[in-house]
């Protein structure tokens, strides 16, 4: 749900904000120092500091669904609120101000998250994505975090999503971590089994967790390129530093795009020069903006 929602806040503040994703991007790390100072244009960042269950709308009593041809109690899903700092950053005042009041317009005229933002999972419980932008007694908060993450303060929203989670047990698909990075030392006389650098793994899938066969995966600005075999997967390899943008081509529908952000934190370290860095991925295709032509 965590990743879902940062591809479904992205649409909203792109699309419902008529925010172009040419010249602003949308990260969700926390805005230390060192990670500002790496920005290169103007940039919206939703840092998520909190969860927290929402006592208020906890529910002891059950439902009737219909279930493998018959009825079935199930409890009521619990409700999580996750806290975001949401800022926009930029050399320029006047464009961080501007983008920093359409982001807060954006947010507040949309009191839910629309449904069809949604993937078919959440939107088969029924319940409604609410959120809110922050009130008064959050502000002490967020002056809080500038101050732990050693950030001069900056204006900043408190933005609240309340989001479902179901207590039947449901099939889970596998866990696919966002990023996995091995480093080794090699053993006295070992050959260096690949050269450093970082490699990109990943599944691409449907909004109904189906593998997606024959999509080509490019690298923007780069000669990498790789095909999703039958089931789902691709491999790509020497990705640039901090940063990489890839274009999934499906063998039917529009091209897509997606931006990864992986800082410095992904680059072997100099002085152990074992296999390379390795992020893995699991992407929903229809989750993703549409390139534009």
């Amino acid at each position: 749900m965590l990743l879902t929602m940062q591809t479904v806040l992205r649409r909203l503040l792109y699309e419902r904000g008529q925010i172009s994703e040419r010249e602003v991007d949308i990260i969700f790390e926390a805005p230390t120092t060192e990670r500002i100072e790496r920005l290169w244009q103007p940039t919206i960042s939703l840092f998520l500091y909190a969860i927290h269950e929402n006592v208020e709308l906890r529910q002891s009593s059950y439902q009737t669904v219909a279930a493998n041809g018959r009825a079935e109690r199930r409890p009521l899903p619990r409700r999580f609120d996750l806290r975001y700092m949401v800022t926009a950053i930029s050399s320029e005042i006047e464009d961080e101000q501007q983008l920093l009041w359409r982001v807060l317009t954006t947010l507040v005229r949309h009191p839910q998250i629309p449904e069809a933002y949604l993937p078919l999972e959440v939107q088969a419980l029924g319940i409604p994505l609410v959120a809110h932008v922050g009130r008064e007694d959050e502000q002490q908060v967020l002056l809080s975090l500038w101050n732990s993450l050693g950030s001069p303060p900056r204006p900043a929203l408190a933005y609240t999503v309340t989001v479902p989670i179901e207590l039947a047990p449901v099939a889970e698909a596998p866990l696919v971590l966002q990023r996995t990075a091995r480093y080794r030392r090699l053993s006295p006389g070992e050959e260096q089994a690949s050269e450093s650098g970082i490699q990109l793994g990943g599944l691409v899938r449907n909004q109904q967790g189906q593998a997606l066969a024959g999509v080509h995966v490019a690298l923007e600005g780069y000669a990498e390129e790789s095909i999703t075999d039958s089931t789902g997967r691709f491999v790509l390899g020497h990705l640039p530093p901090q940063r990489a943008i890839l274009r999934l081509t499906p063998p039917t529908g529009p091209a897509r795009r997606l931006v990864i952000d992986y800082g410095d934190d992904a680059a072997p370290a100099a002085d152990q020069p074992g296999p390379r860095s390795v992020l893995s991925y699991e992407i929903v295709l229809e989750a993703l903006p549409v390139l534009e032509t």
